[in-house]
């Protein structure tokens, strides 16, 4: 093992990681916008209102495709980036290109330049060039990883977000302005494409700057940056919405994954069927979605209420799931072995890494708190297969503790 990856470079990771992303940009793209993102969009072109909803009367809007003079509401139940994202190229290809596959192009590129951050965050944190190429080899040639690339969907974005945010923070120097603009840059841009990320920032400011450097100062910098970013949405949601938020759809997310028909990837037609949006009363005004979602939430809630025994124990249910996989998966070709198999050893090498990482306060501590209140999070509502996907590079990294262990072990035993 030691002498094939001595042989191998980052280039020849990269170059077979393209050749990978384009067979499967061949048999496996998507050609066309779906659910949610078509309807943003073309109600966008129709309306000039990035929205989900059509008014149908004054007590009464279905998220559908507006046609020309239908009253479009503004949506706050996507995060943002990755519809401005999706806008922006289908502006810039204009007649020119079929913008979809101008996407899938991007987000190949994208994908193929997190290979190089992952790696070079491989090679900061330890000095194995070794463990460093078989990290990112994993990365590079994980199956779900390469099929996200050529579909539309926000994770490959989001990937490459969330390394280039690990990047600079990985810097020993990440509290000079320098390095602490573009770790706001990147934190903002995370918000803005998931806004529970505001979250894990906090948990990140307060771990590094102030439990570790006690550097107030870097923490005001960065949270001032990262408002200022994120500032121009926060003022569209205002004026539209008379409230500062980014997102608007806890109620929902938390109904669609606490319900008496319970699946660890949630139950949206339990919603569908069971709550008809023409019957809740809920005036067809801007405030639309966030006067349902707060139904929805409400409706949760009561729900949790009733049986939290049983909601507890679906919660555990969700944990290891999350961790391990999904026992009765409705995802097509979730059980394929080249899917499923992967996935179970790095949730055994992974869990083993950041349980070792506990103890003592570095980055690799960081990473096991980032992991586990990750899981612990999106548990409270429900798991696609794609959150496993956006904790990939996370696990990845927690992989390189997993090794030093086994190694330690081995090492202890053979002194033996």
């Amino acid at each position: 093992m030691k002498i094939i990856l001595n042989k191998i470079t980052i280039y020849q990771i990269l170059f077979l990681g393209l050749i990978l992303r384009v067979f499967a940009l061949f048999y496996y793209s998507d050609v066309s916008l779906v659910d949610e993102w078509a309807r943003i969009i073309h109600n966008k072109d129709i309306s000039g209102v990035f929205g989900l909803n059509i008014v149908l009367s004054e007590y009464s809007a279905d998220p559908k495709f507006a046609e020309i003079g239908e009253k479009v509401l503004p949506t706050i139940f996507m995060p943002p980036l990755y519809i401005y994202f999706i806008y922006t190229i289908k502006f810039l290809a204009g007649n020119f290109f079929n913008y979809v596959n101008v996407i899938v192009l991007i987000q190949i590129i994208l994908s193929l330049i997190s290979i190089i951050i992952l790696y070079l965050i491989t090679k900061r944190l330890q000095k194995s060039k070794n463990i460093s190429i078989l990290i990112t080899s994993i990365f590079a040639f994980f199956p779900i990883n390469i099929y996200a690339a050529v579909q539309i969907s926000s994770v490959t974005l989001q990937i490459f977000l969330i390394l280039s945010f690990l990047y600079f923070l990985s810097l020993p120097n990440r509290s000079e302005i320098k390095n602490l603009i573009y770790l706001s840059f990147f934190s903002s841009l995370l918000i803005l494409i998931r806004g529970e990320f505001f979250v894990f920032y906090f948990i990140t400011l307060v771990y590094f700057f102030y439990f570790l450097e006690k550097k107030i100062k870097s923490i005001l910098i960065s949270v001032i940056l990262t408002i200022m970013i994120c500032s121009p949405y926060l003022i569209r949601n205002y004026n539209y919405f008379e409230t500062f938020v980014l997102t608007k759809s806890f109620g929902y997310n938390l109904l669609k994954g606490n319900n008496s028909t319970f699946t660890v990837e949630g139950s949206p037609e339990y919603i569908e069927k069971n709550f008809d949006r023409k019957n809740l009363k809920i005036k067809a005004n801007n405030k639309y979605e966030i006067e349902v979602d707060n139904f929805f939430k409400k409706k949760a809630i009561n729900v949790i209420k009733e049986n939290p025994y049983n909601y507890l124990k679906f919660y555990f249910i969700k944990v290891l799931s999350f961790i391990f996989f999904d026992f009765n998966s409705t995802y097509p070709n979730y059980y394929n072995p080249l899917h499923l198999l992967p996935k179970i050893i790095l949730a055994i090498s992974s869990l083993i890494g950041a349980v070792t990482s506990l103890h003592r306060k570095d980055f690799f501590q960081f990473l096991s708190i980032y992991y586990f209140f990750n899981i612990l999070l999106f548990s409270i509502f429900f798991i696609l297969p794609r959150y496993s996907l956006i904790l990939l590079p996370i696990q990845l990294l927690l992989t390189i503790n997993f090794i030093k262990f086994i190694k330690g072990k081995i090492d202890l035993s053979i002194q033996k």
